[in-house]
């Protein structure tokens, strides 16, 4: 459902992006961006331990920040380095089956309920994208579509007491970089010759792994898995370096008609010899 409504709503940005008269082309070379907006992950990051089971972690929603430096080779194509950070919440540890370990609770209360445990996973990223503009340059909104590939930096710190034995403790305080792709789509609004305001979707995909350390229970060791299915919507604002075209030098004015010839009448005397 969390994923319809992304796409319902970028949907319905481009919709009436279309609707738009032209602006002067935003010109070639450097720009610089920046973007805000939210984040989730469509599913659990799902796990295995090397010592031990599968176990699933929830990522709540967050907000998302990218600044980005591009560089504008022709109307149709840019290339940009990006740096993105997408924090998130731990919510729930369980395991797929309800043998022990089953999950991680949160110390309080130390019996009964077994709440989300307290920490983060939060993601940094680093992306070289290329993306392609589609439309003429002097289109006021032209959608557009792009690749990137790079790392992920995914930093884990979250403690907590085991499910099937609340009197014992598991901690992690670990970070991985693995290489990560991304996938973007979205509508850029020219707001003058040099400022767009972009509407982004990023999806993303990459692996991440962190140590844990465990108290009073038999080492679980390492957990490996994936960070995917990262969807991102995000409002940005973009302004162009490079130098402005000179606009068309006005039409020359339009010809002077030719003067009339001046008319002379020449009288005779008809009878005159």
């Amino acid at each position: 459902m969390r994923f319809k409504n992304f796409v319902m709503a970028t949907g319905a940005a481009a919709a009436l992006a279309f609707a738009a008269t032209s602006v002067s082309a935003e010109p070639d070379g450097w720009y610089v961006a920046g973007d805000i907006g939210g984040h989730f992950l469509e599913n659990d990051i799902n796990t295995r331990s090397d010592l031990g089971p599968a176990w699933n972690w929830e990522v709540n929603q967050s907000w998302a920040a990218f600044a980005r430096l591009g560089y504008r080779l022709n109307p149709s194509w840019r290339v940009e380095m990006e740096l993105g950070y997408r924090p998130g919440d731990i919510g729930r540890v369980r395991r797929p089956s309800d043998m022990a370990p089953s999950g991680l609770c949160n110390f309080q209360p130390a019996t009964g309920p077994c709440h989300s445990p307290e920490g983060d996973i939060n993601s940094r990223t680093l992306f070289l994208n290329a993306i392609y503009d589609f439309g003429d340059s002097d289109w006021r909104a032209r959608p557009f579509l792009g690749l990137g590939v790079g790392a992920n930096w995914v930093e884990t710190e979250t403690t907590g007491s085991l499910r099937n034995n609340r009197t014992a403790s598991l901690a992690v305080s670990d970070d991985s970089v693995e290489m990560a792709f991304q996938a973007l789509a979205g509508v850029a609004w020219a707001m003058g010759e040099r400022t767009n305001i972009d509407l982004t979707y990023r999806y993303l995909t990459g692996g991440t792994s962190w140590d844990s350390t465990t108290v009073g229970a038999p080492a679980l060791g390492t957990f490996d898995g994936d960070y995917d299915f990262s969807h991102t919507l995000t409002v940005g604002l973009r302004y162009a370096f490079g130098p402005v075209a000179a606009p068309p030098p006005p039409p020359p004015p339009p010809a002077q008609p030719a003067p009339a010839a001046e008319q002379f009448v020449v009288y005779f005397d008809w009878d005159r010899s």
